[in-house]
Parts: structure tokens; C-alpha cells; sequence
């Protein structure tokens, strides 16, 4: 089981009952065996540099940090306790030809991913990881698509 805790401001074309649903079906998907409980920070572009300074040493905006806490043992379910940071101002910057959704969906896509041990640091990790990430964007619950 996943549970999302959202703060900061989401665009009202994005549900927060959509998230919950969107990270449930990619992390039930990629660690059965895992719950996580996931605090999502919608921030903008002086608070992400900031974020991304003190835990990256990077002094520079990103669109999405993740970090993935250790798991706990609850007698046969692990529980991991997870936060996601996205900058809803680099997300729009970013988006290119995409909606503005289509790119926060990508972001988040990217974010859940981490949290389930992927990473894309080593070119085979890369393209494992773009490949997932491309799977999940075709295989969004019909709900969900309104959404996207």
C-alpha cells in the first residue's frame, strides 16, 4: 500500500486522488513487497535551488529530488518512508511540446521510479530506467489518462 501526503499548491487540472492512484500502481508494480509512505512537496525555483545545494551540493535548479528512506521490517511488509520534491516552476519550463501535465506526470514517473531503486547513473541503469519509464506512461489506468 502507498500513502501520498501532498503539501504545497496543486494546478486544479491535477487530482491529488489521481497521484495517490498514479503511485500506488507503479510502486505495488515494481516492490510488491514494499508500502511506502510518501511526503510530495510541490515547491518553486528558490526553495528546489536551495534543496538541491544542501543535499546534492548542486547549486542549480532541478525539476525533481527523491529520497528514498530506509526500510522498516513490520513483520513480513517492509514500510518505507519516502519524500519527493518537485518544482512545479522547472516543470513548466521544461515541458517543451508537452502539456504542462504531461511533463509533471514525467517527472513523477521519473520520482516513483527512484524510490523503487532505479537509477540511471550507469548507461544500462539509464536505458532500464527510460524504459520504464516510457511502460508506465503507456500503461496509465483509463482514470488516470484523464488525467495525463
Amino acid at each position: 500500500m502507498t500513502s501520498l501526503e501532498i503539501q504545497g499548491d496543486l494546478p486544479d487540472s491535477i487530482k491529488a486522488d489521481l497521484l495517490q492512484e498514479f503511485a500506488e500502481y507503479i510502486l505495488s508494480r515494481e516492490a510488491a513487497d514494499t508500502d511506502y509512505q510518501i511526503s510530495l512537496l510541490l515547491t518553486d525555483s528558490a526553495q528546489m535551488r536551495e534543496y538541491n545545494r544542501k543535499f546534492r551540493g548542486v547549486d542549480g535548479c532541478t525539476d525533481v529530488l527523491s529520497f528514498e528512506g530506509e526500510a522498516l521490517d513490520l513483520g513480513g511488509r517492509n514500510l518505507r518512508l519516502c519524500d519527493i520534491i518537485i518544482d512545479t516552476n522547472q516543470v513548466f519550463r521544461q515541458k517543451g511540446k508537452n502539456t504542462y501535465n504531461e511533463e509533471f506526470w514525467q517527472v513523477l514517473i521519473h520520482a516513483l521510479l527512484h524510490l523503487a531503486g532505479y537509477d540511471h547513473v550507469k548507461p544500462a541503469d539509464k536505458k532500464k530506467m527510460e524504459d520504464a519509464e516510457e511502460n508506465y506512461r503507456k500503461q496509465i489506468p483509463g482514470e488516470l489518462k484523464r488525467g495525463y
